[in-house]
């Protein structure tokens, strides 16, 4: 049996990240807040459109995209986004 191998220091998953919002414009605002991390491609999914970010997600990361999805629904109080991360959904709202 082989063993998984560690996560490195300052990283809590290499899990896939996807953030999905209801708006193409969104999507596309909160990609560009992210530009710079491994692989930040907006696509549709269903209804949604999808932000999925790549590499390590460090609490630095995460932060970074929390960031960028608030900023995307700024000022939209209806929107919301659904953040995926280790397996487990969140629904941020618009203020």
């Amino acid at each position: 049996m082989q063993d998984s191998p560690p996560i490195s220091a300052g990283s809590l998953s290499r899990t896939p990240l996807t953030v999905r919002f209801a708006e193409q414009g969104q999507a596309s605002d909160c990609a560009r807040r992210l530009v710079g991390l491994a692989g930040v491609p907006v696509q549709v999914d269903g209804d949604l459109w999808e932000v999925g970010i790549d590499g390590e997600k460090t609490q630095n990361v995460i932060v970074r995209v929390l960031d960028a999805v608030r900023q995307a629904l700024d000022g939209e109080t209806t929107a919301f986004a659904l953040v995926s991360l280790d397996g487990r959904e969140y629904r941020l709202y618009g203020e």
